[in-house]
């Protein structure tokens, strides 16, 4: 009885088997493995819809044969594309990646034979020839750079700038009053190693410096007294006036802000007072004056007197 039993089981499972509906069978055209072999999977969309059977030679590329389970036939069509790709990078595991057409095609016939696509850059190769691309761009910018500064006919002038009437320099002034620094910088770490900035300001009409102070280290907030800070005299002519706000530095003034303002005659007249603010200024306090004409001709003015002399007083 046990004897029977198990041949009625056995010829269950042989009728089961042979009920099963086969695979559906593609050739796909590819002009080479790339790595392929028989066993990787056949995916759609991330899913593994089939196995590869079998790679073999064909008439200029290799042929691939893909067995797909029929309940994902319905997901071919007759515009997809066939293309090998890495399914694994740390182990290089390969695989068939199908992407249906878009719009897709009609049923995708079996035992249809269909050219894939061209195998793709290794992603190793790309993310090497990008590095490679980099280094190249660097070495060529360097050597670019080194070439200007062997040759001095391609060095820039030391400074530039419109011409200026020494006799007749300007009838206006920018006098520097007050600034005050944020704590921090924008990230929120400090300026300095475990200080305050090393406060510098320059003032510029277009391309031309007027104005430069003094570094005043480690301080956070500046007055000038008198005549400390103020700039050299120009005309107005509708160029905007440009206050930099730096952090001196031993090789490079790290920018902290640039105030821009455009005065006109009737601000120095009203003896206006500018209290601006931008990047990490928190408050910086100017204004226009006429520049006396004793000043128009340098040789001609007079030496300071009195408190005309001192520095900037530092706030805390």
């Amino acid at each position: 009885m046990r004897h029977l039993a198990a041949l009625a089981l056995a010829a269950l499972a042989l009728a089961a088997s042979g009920c099963a509906d086969p695979p559906f069978v593609v050739r796909v055209l590819f002009p080479e493995a790339g790595g392929l072999k028989p066993g990787d999977n056949v995916n759609i969309r991330g899913l593994a819809v089939g196995q590869v059977a079998d790679v073999d030679l064909a008439t200029g590329g290799i042929a691939a044969k893909l067995e797909i389970k029929p309940r994902f036939v319905p997901h071919l069509d007759d515009r997809a594309q066939f293309r090998i790709e890495t399914e694994k990078l740390v182990t290089g595991k390969m695989a068939v990646v199908i992407v249906p057409g878009q719009p897709p095609g009609g049923p995708l016939a079996a035992g249809s034979e269909v050219n894939g696509e061209p195998l793709a850059a290794d992603p190793i190769d790309k993310a090497k020839a990008a590095l490679q691309e980099t280094v190249d761009h660097a070495r060529d910018q360097a050597q670019g750079l080194g070439r200007a500064m062997l040759n001095p006919d391609n060095q820039p002038p030391v400074a530039t700038g419109g011409t200026i009437d020494l006799d007749r320099p300007g009838g206006y002034r920018l006098r520097l009053h007050r600034v005050k620094v944020e704590p921090t910088m924008a990230d929120g770490s400090d300026w300095d190693t475990g200080s305050d900035p090393d406060l510098v300001l320059q003032g510029w009409i277009g391309d031309r410096q007027v104005l430069l102070t003094e570094s005043v280290e480690d301080e956070l907030t500046v007055e000038w007294l008198a005549d400390a800070a103020v700039s050299a005299p120009f005309d107005l002519g509708g160029e905007t006036i440009r206050v930099k706000v730096l952090d001196a530095d031993v090789s490079y003034n790290d920018p902290i802000g640039v105030i821009e303002l455009r005065p006109t005659p009737a601000d120095a007249k009203a003896r206006r007072r500018f209290r601006l603010a931008a990047g990490r200024v928190a408050e910086l306090v100017v204004s226009l004056e006429e520049s006396p004409p004793a000043a128009r001709p340098a040789e001609e003015a007079p030496a300071p007197k009195g408190d005309g002399a001192k520095g900037p007083a530092i706030l805390d």
